[in-house]
């Protein structure tokens, strides 16, 4: 069943709204209850941030799990999904979203093609303080992940929004581990070939070091 704008005017009372800007623009990653409207978002500066790894990765010699985050930025804009979502769900969501302090944002920081339903509780999960900010290949961020985060911009933003998820997101100086074979982000997806050769291009248009996972753990075949 699609679900649409219409149910939330509806009963707006049934419903809230998260700003997802990384791998939850990937309707794949989500409950599939949720839809969201691409919008940018005034106010945030979105980034690479790293923390400690839970213990299967640091089983594979992980030892610290990357993921994006945002920070208050009054300069700043960034794309993402206003992602509507049944209230029941939020307790899930929080559980996926750790590491992060759900916060709430005004609707009028956000612009986007279509009018926003007003009176709903609105918000964005912004990261924990990271564990370091230092590129280390044992803290590297998982291509599987990226290739969530990439397919999720290009289906809502096009190539363009690619290409502004690059230059809007610092921290590309941390290296990339290069798992899309053997995925390691739980929520992975598969991409087509021509994704992978897109998504590929603005990694390497980022500047992000390459680390394979025998170069961490050599035991691992």
């Amino acid at each position: 069943m699609i679900v649409t704008i219409e149910a939330v005017y509806d009963k707006p009372e049934k419903w809230v709204a998260y700003f997802g800007y990384g791998s939850l623009v990937n309707d794949k990653t989500r409950n599939a209850e949720s839809f969201g409207l691409p919008v940018r978002l005034r106010g945030y500066r979105r980034h690479w941030s790293v923390w400690e790894a839970s213990p299967e990765r640091k089983a594979l010699g992980l030892m610290g799990a990357v993921a994006l985050s945002v920070t208050a930025n009054a300069n700043a804009f960034c794309d993402g999904l206003l992602i509507f979502d049944h209230k029941d769900h939020l307790p899930q969501v929080d559980l996926r979203e750790a590491h992060y302090t759900r916060t709430p944002i005004d609707y009028g920081d956000m612009t986007g093609t279509q009018p926003l339903p007003e009176g709903l509780d609105c918000y964005i999960y912004v990261g924990q303080p990271p564990l370091m900010n230092r590129a280390d290949a044992r803290y590297p961020i998982l291509q599987s992940y990226i290739d969530a985060v990439m397919q999720g911009f290009l289906h809502k933003f096009g190539q363009e929004g690619v290409k502004r998820f690059v230059e809007e997101t610092d921290g590309w100086h941390i290296p990339v581990l290069g798992d899309r074979m053997r995925p390691i982000y739980p929520r992975h997806v598969s991409l087509t070939d021509a994704e992978m050769e897109l998504v590929d291009q603005y990694v390497t248009a980022s500047g992000a070091p390459k680390v394979t996972l025998q170069q961490l753990s050599p035991d691992v075949g």
